[in-house]
């Protein structure tokens, strides 16, 4: 959405009204710290925009302040926070320039950290804002950004052109960081029955967590560039052909061991509808699930659920958070594997054992599901041993458990 002058000139009096508000009722010796993001041009808010404004309030939170008060804005003219401080002023502007200049963070200079504080004499609770230690570069040369700006030195098109290219790297970088954190937190989930966890390599003798840890890592850089291909609006074949880049890269990292190919396919799908979703808009399973459909020559179960909308994914999705209301994050994921090998129609255990072990392992998930909570964590290792001694392993159910992981992150 556009915003007028007139609207911006508007949010900068509130912002002055916020700032007075909360350093007239604080003790003298506190601070206020506030953060907005430089965005040029006449859009000040986007999907991107919003994930880089969490981003700062996340890393504000893990310095560990203490806070008296706080004040959050998120409209057309841009997201603000002001956090009422108890802690020396100039620390603070220090540990936030830090934030500002961090060059692991893709888009770290758009934030823009101001800390105030009162007038000197008693009565005055005029905020003073504090100069920053060095002056800001130019987001386009090395030169002081002030002197730019004065000079006039770059367009607004290539200014917002620069923005928009380190929103989509910041963002592409923390999906795809969150797409391994999600591969490797249902590797570690534990235990699961028939599969590779922290307590046995499961029916796989090809295969152990080492193995796994090697793939999601190989496969981090194809799980930014679904992202980005999403943002940029790609079809199914452009996507399909580096996903076949990225599956050449998990053989090789695992000595030709196949621990994620499924993977690929659908987290690839999932991270480019998100992608798409932060440029273009609609639901990110919605463009996902569009994607999919021109994948309708492949004819395997992934692209039927890739199609439907991924339902197996949202369900175990849905049951992972039910499960965390009550218990911690690996009880819960367990709790939600169970879940998943109950419902679906697991095509590993199919190729293994055929109709009949899917039926047992269905039957057994379905029963340790109706145990008391306290009871199913023995019920499930049990569960592990006989589906090893079966050579069956749900490697469908891991998946969603997977996609799961990731939807729940995507959400929060």
């Amino acid at each position: 959405m556009t915003v007028t002058l007139e609207e911006m000139l508007a949010a900068r009096d509130r912002r002055a009204e916020i700032q007075s508000r909360l350093l007239a009722n604080a003790d003298a010796d506190a601070c206020l710290a506030c953060l907005t993001l430089n965005i040029a041009g006449d859009v000040k808010r986007t999907a991107m925009t919003r994930m880089l404004f969490d981003r700062g309030l996340s890393d504000f939170e893990a310095l560990g302040f203490k806070v008296l008060d706080y004040v959050e804005i998120d409209e057309a003219t841009g997201s603000e926070a002001f956090w009422l401080l108890e802690e020396n002023a100039e620390d603070v502007k220090s540990k936030l320039e830090k934030i500002e200049e961090d060059s692991s963070i893709a888009a770290s200079r758009l934030f823009d950290f101001d800390v105030l504080t009162r007038g000197k004499s008693a009565d005055d609770c005029t905020p003073v804002k504090l100069s920053r230690s060095t002056g800001r570069t130019c987001l386009l040369c090395d030169k002081p950004a002030a002197e730019c700006s004065r000079n006039r030195t770059h367009g607004l098109d290539a200014i917002k052109e620069e923005t928009d290219r380190m929103l989509r790297e910041f963002c592409s970088d923390t999906l795809a960081q969150s797409a391994y954190d999600a591969l490797i937190a249902e590797l570690e989930t534990t235990p699961k029955p028939g599969l590779v966890d922290l307590n046995n390599n499961g029916a796989h003798k090809d295969m152990n967590p080492e193995t796994f840890r090697k793939s999601a890592a190989v496969l981090t850089s194809y799980f930014k560039d679904a992202a980005l291909l999403g943002m940029s609006g790609c079809s199914m074949k452009e996507l399909r052909a580096r996903g076949i880049e990225a599956d050449r890269a998990m053989f090789d990292a695992t000595g030709g061991v196949n621990t994620h190919q499924g993977m690929i396919y659908s987290m690839g799908l999932l991270l480019a509808g998100m992608g798409k979703s932060l440029t273009q808009g609609r639901d990110y399973i919605e463009n996902a699930s569009s994607l999919a459909k021109e994948d309708a020559d492949r004819d395997f179960g992934a692209t039927a659920h890739a199609v439907a909308g991924f339902p197996d994914a949202i369900y175990c999705a849905e049951r992972l958070e039910i499960h965390r209301n009550n218990q911690d994050e690996n009880t819960a994921a367990v709790f939600a594997l169970i879940d998943s090998i109950a419902r679906i129609d697991d095509s590993n255990i199919l190729r293994r054992g055929g109709a009949e072990a899917l039926k047992f392992a269905k039957d057994r998930a379905s029963k340790i599901a109706e145990l008391p909570a306290e009871e199913r964590l023995r019920a499930a290792e049990k569960f592990d041993r006989e589906m090893i001694d079966r050579n069956l392993s749900p490697g469908g159910s891991a998946d969603m458990l997977a996609l799961a992981f990731l939807i729940t992150e995507l959400l929060r």
